[in-house]
């Protein structure tokens, strides 16, 4: 449960929180970023604070994201397009040893095909998917954006984006895993919404620092991001050990690894 609503929620969410565990932000530099994802379900409780229901690391380094899924473990690469190779995602699994390719080509097709469908749906959230419309208001001295629609609402705390550069690598990143998310878990429905917040932030050349989503009927999602603009040596120790298994792990068709790593009680 708590991995699924956490590959549901995170990106819909589509944070990017600047909480930078240094006094100010320092400039980005060669050596990476990092962000840090926590997942709530649930209003926030400060005096009974609920323990996040799933966590993430994410690594940027030389053009290259590597994140990490703390439960179940899971680790998921994605490359940038390079000359006539698109985008694309590595999906490893240290438990069979097995990696597995995704291009972005197929992943955006798929997406294409959900949009059309979604679009003649009667289910109202379907037919909102394919082509949200939300009311925007954005308070300029308070950073604060609000998202609202008959279906869903975001509030997000937001500060200016001192990084443009690694921002725009950040939201490449999101908008790219958002797709892959819907793919994998089978969601039948696109992930417009959550890439339509990505698009307001950038516009507004922002960052959250805290996004709450609510949705009619279902529990208030809330996701909070550290950011840190420098990898530590272990950060480099977990690429460095993703280089490794790329080399030595058995590349699978993307059926066969789903198949391998689904839960137990799902086979």
């Amino acid at each position: 449960m708590a991995a699924l609503t956490f590959r549901r929620f995170r990106f819909a969410l589509c944070l990017a929180t600047m909480l930078s565990p240094v006094a100010g932000l320092q400039l980005a530099t060669a050596d990476g970023f990092r962000i840090a994802t926590k997942v709530y379900v649930g209003e926030e409780k400060p005096k009974k604070p609920k323990p996040p229901v799933a966590e993430a690391t994410t690594l940027f380094l030389d053009g290259v994201v590597y994140d990490f899924l703390k439960t179940p473990e899971q680790t998921a690469i994605f490359r940038k397009p390079t000359g006539d190779k698109p985008a694309q995602f590595i999906l490893l699994s240290d438990e069979h040893s097995i990696q597995s390719k995704i291009s972005m080509e197929k992943i955006s097709g798929l997406m294409q095909k959900l949009r059309t469908e979604s679009s003649h749906q009667h289910d109202p959230f379907s037919k909102f998917a394919a082509n949200p419309q939300f009311d925007e208001s954005f308070d300029d001295n308070t950073g604060k954006l609000v998202l609202a629609s008959h279906i869903e609402n975001y509030s997000v705390d937001t500060k200016p984006a001192e990084h443009p550069e690694e921002m725009r690598e950040y939201r490449v990143f999101l908008d790219s895993y958002a797709q892959l998310n819907t793919m994998l878990n089978g969601i039948r429905v696109p992930p417009e919404p959550r890439m339509r917040l990505n698009s307001v932030l950038a516009r507004h050349k922002v960052v959250p620092l805290k996004v709450e989503l609510t949705r009619k009927g279902e529990d208030l999602i809330r996701a909070e991001h550290e950011f840190t603009w420098r990898l530590s040596q272990d950060d480099h120790k977990r690429i460095d050990d993703v280089r490794a298994s790329l080399t030595s792990y058995r590349e699978v068709p993307n059926e066969e690894f789903h198949h391998a790593t689904r839960p137990r009680d799902a086979k």
